[in-house]
């Protein structure tokens, strides 16, 4: 059975990290991740947090049946209701159409180009999503979050 993990987060990061090519996250890095007995499935890394918002990385285990409901309420809860961020942002290599795919199906939108910012010099697409745009918060699926808890506190 799956479960929404909270720790361990420095596991959870350095897993993520190994996912992602060329990737190190800040020191302010928060992560929640899904995992059964088989070990993670898929881990969302939080960084590079401001007033205004943070960073958002997603890893997984190249499965396609790792990204639950439960999940998703908790990943988009956490910097907009927990942590009271207008925006979230998230940088993509142009050439990864699955995450560009599935970052404008869960509500991003396309901000812009990086060119040659990658790690193999290729472009990033910049992502964002404004909190009154997120269609994951709870009070959009009220009663359909079963016994989803959600931290009250931001721990960035």
């Amino acid at each position: 059975m799956k479960e929404v993990v909270y720790e361990p987060e420095a596991e959870m990061i350095a897993w993520a990290e190994s996912r992602i090519p060329g990737c190190k996250f800040r020191d302010d890095a928060h992560a929640i991740g899904i995992r059964s007995e088989a070990g993670f499935h898929g881990v969302v890394v939080f960084d590079a947090f401001t007033t205004a918002g943070c960073w958002i990385s997603v890893a997984s285990d190249g499965g396609r049946r790792w990204l639950t409901r439960e999940l998703l309420i908790r990943v988009f809860a956490y910097p907009f209701l927990q942590c009271g961020h207008p925006r979230i942002n998230a940088f993509i290599s142009a050439g990864n159409q699955a995450s560009l795919a599935l970052c404008e199906g869960l509500g991003f939108v396309r901000e812009g180009v990086m060119r040659q910012a990658g790690f193999n010099g290729e472009d990033l697409i910049m992502l964002g999503m404004l909190r009154s745009e997120c269609r994951w918060l709870p009070h959009r699926v009220a009663g359909k979050t079963g016994r989803t808890q959600v931290y009250t506190e931001c721990r960035a």
